[in-house]
């Protein structure tokens, strides 16, 4: 057999028929807000609807005004384009949906100006329209996350062109966050040295020529990833061309382009992408009055449960209550940030020691700088950082403005020469107490995952996109989803 003989490298057996073969993601999230929609009615008509023989003027009025409210949420999710993102992480389907939410708002809002005699039927309308697009957000999430990501064959198998770097960044990412939609096969790339071989545990088939030459290898996948435009600089076009696949994604990058605010226009048959550089001052401004008021607020109310963990940990092992650690805070400025003591006193000790006698250790710690079996933490401390509980004292750090609720890795002076260049976009803004990377695989990611999710949150960083991340953070803690 030939080094390109495609049966050398993959197995090019029939894949099985897919679990949801006729209908596509949009549609079943339509007919999933359709359901929760009409019991939403029900229940709002069923307690706070009035009786048509008491007074079936009022209930003629109530069921305009219920009808109204339910028919906006689909119809403007769909002006929207909410229906077609089942290919989109949940930052794009919050935005799209916090849009179509405040579209609603202004549409009845103008009615309600100029017409007085109906304003009643305005606030019960948009009432009702908000409650449902609260409703079917989440209906939405749980139906990607569950029910799509758990279907295997929902999801649209992809070639990758290019198994360098930014080509195994991508693959591993798709196979980390199956609500992305997308199912990565394999690998193809001109580089020789790396045929037969496999990235990212899926196999490089051979160069870019073979999808085109043969069909059982094209075979495979419905699409394509490009994953770095910049390898083909002028000849991309020609390169998307050569493709069998009607659909070919272009990754500009790994977090280097501002993504959330991020869109294409047509001039004239040249493709461009417009980039929004937004600036931050005002912004900075409102999340740090934010950061005061809730750390203030929260170090109240969490101060009995932190005297309670105090002596406990006192009580568990040996040693101070606090851990205190430099951390870089942008420049050349740092600050000790505050941690109830998970380890014990000899932690850097007994990590050393680790680290020099097994070298399985020693490679997971370089990845990902932490260990997943760590023996170092203590009983209690397994508890608190399950439950992330041993970050409470940051929000001291966060009241004396060292830190902020939501911002990227406080990063240790000595991971710094790793952060590269990178350094200069995540030093802009105050290091987070949670933030993107913490709620998008948290332990799971690679060091250098974390740096781009960090950069991409500071090119992106919004108000909204606090609020998604404060809403994903709840949720882990809840699940117990920590460090």
């Amino acid at each position: 057999m030939s080094k390109l003989d495609p049966d050398v490298v993959i197995d090019l057996t029939s894949a099985k028929k897919a679990t949801i073969p006729t209908i596509a993601p949009g549609l079943l999230l339509a007919l999933s807000d359709g359901l929760v929609l009409a019991l939403v009615g029900w229940t709002l008509n069923h307690f706070l609807g009035t009786d048509p023989l008491a007074d079936p003027v009022e209930a003629a009025a109530w069921q305009r005004s219920l009808v109204t409210g339910l028919m906006l949420v689909p119809l403007v999710k769909s002006v929207f384009g909410i229906y077609t993102l089942g290919r989109f992480d949940y930052m794009e389907r919050t935005r799209r949906t916090f849009q179509a939410a405040f579209l609603c708002c202004a549409v009845l809002a103008v009615p309600f100006i100029v017409m007085e005699g109906f304003r009643s039927f305005f606030v019960e309308a948009l009432s009702i329209a908000l409650l449902g697009f609260a409703v079917t957000y989440v209906a939405d999430l749980l139906l990607i996350q569950g029910l799509l990501s758990s279907a295997l064959d929902w999801r649209t198998p992809v070639m990758i062109v290019g198994a360098g770097p930014q080509g195994a960044a991508i693959a591993e990412k798709l196979q980390r966050l199956p609500w992305l939609g997308m199912r990565p096969v394999g690998f193809v790339d001109d580089d020789d040295s790396l045929w037969q071989t496999r990235v990212a545990g899926l196999p490089v088939m051979g160069p870019v020529e073979l999808l085109a030459k043969s069909p059982a290898v094209a075979g495979q996948a419905s699409a394509a990833i490009v994953a770095d435009m910049g390898r083909h600089g002028s000849d991309l076009t020609g390169l998307v061309r050569t493709l069998p696949f009607r659909q070919v994604y272009c990754v500009l990058g790994e977090g280097n382009v501002s993504a959330v605010d991020a869109t294409y226009h047509n001039l004239h048959g040249s493709l461009a992408l417009r980039v929004s550089v937004r600036p931050p001052t005002g912004y900075l401004r409102i999340r740090r009055a934010m950061d005061i008021v809730l750390s203030a607020i929260l170090l109240v109310l969490v101060a009995p449960l932190m005297l309670g963990l105090a002596v406990a940990i006192r009580l568990d092992s040996p040693g101070p209550v606090m851990f205190r650690q430099k951390r870089w805070a942008g420049g050349k400025q740092t600050f000790d940030l505050l941690k109830f003591r998970s380890m014990h006193v000899d932690a850097e000790e007994q990590l050393q020691h680790l680290l020099a006698n097994d070298p399985v250790a020693r490679e997971e710690y370089m990845t990902y700088h932490k260990l997943t079996v760590d023996p170092r933490i203590t009983p209690l401390g397994r508890f608190l950082r399950k439950t992330s509980l041993d970050e409470l004292p940051q929000l001291w750090n966060i009241l004396m403005g060292d830190m902020s609720l939501i911002g990227p890795r406080a990063y240790m002076p000595k991971e710094l020469p790793e952060v590269g260049d990178s350094a200069d976009v995540i030093g802009t803004v105050r290091p987070g107490l949670t933030g993107y990377w913490q709620v998008s695989g948290r332990h799971r990611t690679t060091f250098q995952e974390r740096v781009s999710m960090d950069v991409f949150y500071v090119r992106n960083c919004g108000l909204l996109f606090d609020f998604f991340i404060l809403c994903k953070t709840a949720v882990m803690v809840l699940k117990g989803d920590g460090s």
